[in-house]
């Protein structure tokens, strides 16, 4: 199959996107809003990131789906880099993984290789 079918590299730009932002705003929310809620008793930051985290984890869950119908995953698999996004640090483990499949499937067909940091 060509991994370049049906979109899978913009599909994969728009998934490390949200999984790069989710996994910052995750972690904004545990290490730094939820202990200036309890610490500082400020609810402000909680809410506007957990917010945030919570309605752009709907979007990453919509990229990881699409992404993972196009490259044909499994169940297990899929749902798996979906809940990434709900463990801090863990999306961007799972976004590192799927970039090195994506660019060796790429490497291997002679695509052209979407940009990577």
């Amino acid at each position: 199959m060509n991994v370049l079918a049906g979109g899978t590299t913009g599909a994969f730009a728009r998934y490390r996107v949200m999984a790069l932002v989710t996994g910052t705003l995750l972690v904004l929310l545990v290490f730094v809003a939820i202990p200036i809620k309890y610490i500082g008793h400020n609810e402000g930051p909680v809410a506007v990131i957990g917010t945030a985290h919570g309605f752009l984890f709907m979007v990453y869950l919509v990229t990881a789906l699409d992404l993972g119908i196009r490259r044909r995953w499994n169940l297990i698999k899929l749902g798996l880099i979906m809940i990434a996004g709900t463990v801090p640090f863990a999306s961007f483990f799972a976004e590192n993984k799927i970039r090195h499949e994506v660019t060796a499937a790429l490497d291997s067909t002679g695509a052209r290789r979407p940009a990577t940091t």
